[in-house]
């Protein structure tokens, strides 16, 4: 998200979201109310932001305007919000909640990231032996991408079934690349991931995981 110190620039949003609690019966209620309690307050905040600021239109218009992969995140960064302020306590520090479900799914992101990174130009070389009807250039980026990501999980982490990791690749495929592209990525893991078996590039751990 942008950073908050942006808002002078669009203060006009923060207007509207005024405007709008000044109207909502949340307010009013909150106003109204006798009793004067952290309890109370975080209340108040949490459904302000559930009631007011999460579905507001306007607001999601310039985000979506400002950020690209805001349709894909706003779920996860509106639950993340929400869950972050409940959390909170009186008299103790604001803190922020993770990102992550826990240590290992915040050291598997960092893992994937840094290992695909590492080996995209030697996983380049697999994916053209696999495609020699393709130029590299022909091959939509996202769908490069991915067969990559997908390679890494297959040699890296053996604790991931092979067909386990392809499906996912090919769900992320339909959602972020072309019509067709879930058909090459199959295709293409498909001949990597047996050749990968064979020379036994690909170890897992555990039974039925290839």
């Amino acid at each position: 998200m942008n950073s908050l110190n942006n808002w002078e620039e669009n203060n006009e949003y923060v207007k509207i979201i005024f405007e709008e609690l000044l109207k909502s019966d949340l307010y009013k209620n909150y106003l109204a109310s006798e009793e004067n309690s952290f309890k109370l307050d975080k209340a108040f905040i949490v459904g302000f932001f559930k009631e007011i600021i999460a579905p507001n239109e306007k607001l999601a218009e310039y985000y979506e305007d400002t950020l690209i992969s805001w349709v894909d995140d706003i779920p996860f960064v509106n639950t993340w919000v929400v869950k972050t302020l409940s959390k909170q306590k009186a008299n103790g520090l604001f803190v922020l909640g993770s990102l992550y479900k826990d240590k290992d799914d915040e050291d598997f992101v960092s893992d994937l990231f840094r290992k695909t990174v590492l080996k995209q130009a030697e996983y380049e070389k697999d994916i053209a032996e696999k495609t020699p009807n393709w130029e590299t250039d022909r091959i939509a980026e996202i769908d490069m991408i991915l067969i990559k990501m997908s390679i890494t999980e297959f040699i890296n982490f053996p604790s991931i079934p092979t067909r386990v990791t392809i499906n996912e690749y090919i769900e992320i495929s339909k959602d972020y690349s072309t019509t067709k592209s879930s058909y090459f990525i199959n295709g293409v893991l498909d001949k990597i991931s047996k050749e990968f078996v064979a020379n036994k590039k690909i170890v897992k751990i555990g039974r039925g995981l290839l």
